[in-house]
């Protein structure tokens, strides 16, 4: 299937089933996907990479991401030292900016869509041809990034701690709005994203090692499977992801992926299996539990023991104290 054919197929479903239909679609899609031979993603699959997770910072990150959803008041309320709360360029892509001028740390925040519009845009990649790093990019995110950019400069100050926040596309938005950053001369610190899309191809993953993003996900969560892995194009490769990936699990358990190895496992295996699968686990509530399920005790597991009851009881990393 093409991304043309995919586009249309879902251009063609009713609003209520446009997710579902996406779903579906993904799965047959996804079904033999492997890039690697089935030893090889067993082998990656069994591996622990240890690795610290901070779930303090990525709660109160989970729950500025909530909170993006809310109306300027809300958000002003909730955070006192937001400066800026807009909706630019009518691609229904709300965002906000806290700035502390004091300690010379800001926080863009960047909500995700709140319909079906962007799903139903071509999945087709551009190449970013005006700027320095000519990464392939989709480009409904594109536009969005470009839009929360320009309305977002005059409110930034460079030389200050930047920590960019998304949930959802506006993950995926948060994502290249950090490349335009770094472009730029500012000093991005971390990229916290919440169930994300893919935003680029294997090309794109080529160029964008500077990226200083963690993605985290929910383990039923098919949000991040979208773009299907086989779209793309032939000139910049197949979507992937960038960046290692958290995946969040029931208690205490979590898995940690490199980004190479998060990209394999996902095209060698549906591990979000639609049987279990709901558009609940891409809920940020249900994110911000899975989280804070962490904070007194967490368990690095390895990615093919994450469902297996016997594996949940042994400690495959040692166990950690919630502060870490």
């Amino acid at each position: 299937m093409t991304a043309l054919h995919f586009s249309k197929a879902l251009s063609a479903m009713p609003r209520f089933s446009l997710r579902a239909a996406a779903v579906a679609i993904c799965v047959s899609l996804l079904a033999g996907c492997a890039s690697l031979p089935k030893g090889e993603l067993q082998t990656l699959g069994s591996e622990v990479v240890r690795e610290k997770v901070d779930f303090q910072s990525l709660d109160a990150d989970a729950k500025r991401a909530k909170a993006a959803y809310a109306t300027p008041a809300a958000i002003r309320a909730g955070y006192p030292k937001t400066v800026r709360v807009a909706t630019p360029g009518g691609r229904d892509v709300q965002y906000f900016i806290e700035r502390d001028d004091k300690a010379k740390v800001q926080y863009i925040t960047v909500r995700g869509t709140t319909d079906d519009t962007t799903l139903r845009e071509d999945f087709d990649t551009r190449v970013r041809s005006d700027r320095a790093t000519k990464i392939p990019v989709h480009s409904g995110f594109d536009l969005d990034a470009r839009a929360v950019w320009e309305d977002a400069q005059p409110h930034l100050r460079k030389g200050y701690r930047t920590y960019v926040v998304g949930h959802s596309l506006g993950g995926a938005v948060a994502a290249i709005l950090g490349v335009y950053m770094i472009e730029d001369g500012y000093k991005v610190d971390k990229i916290h994203t919440y169930g994300q899309p893919r935003f680029t191809t294997s090309d794109g993953v080529k160029q964008l090692g500077f990226l200083p993003l963690l993605r985290v996900v929910d383990e039923n969560d098919l949000v991040p499977l979208l773009p299907p892995g086989m779209m793309g194009s032939k000139k910049y490769g197949r979507y992937e992801h960038v960046g290692p990936e958290v995946i969040l699990l029931e208690g205490p358990d979590y898995v940690y992926l490199p980004g190479p190895v998060a990209t394999e496992l996902s095209y060698g295996e549906f591990w979000r299996d639609l049987h279990v699968a709901d558009l609940k686990d891409h809920n940020l509530d249900n994110y911000i539990r899975r989280i804070e399920d962490k904070f007194a005790a967490s368990r690095q597991v390895a990615y093919n023991s994450r469902e297996s009851d016997v594996a949940k009881k042994k400690v495959v990393a040692s166990l950690q104290p919630g502060q870490q």
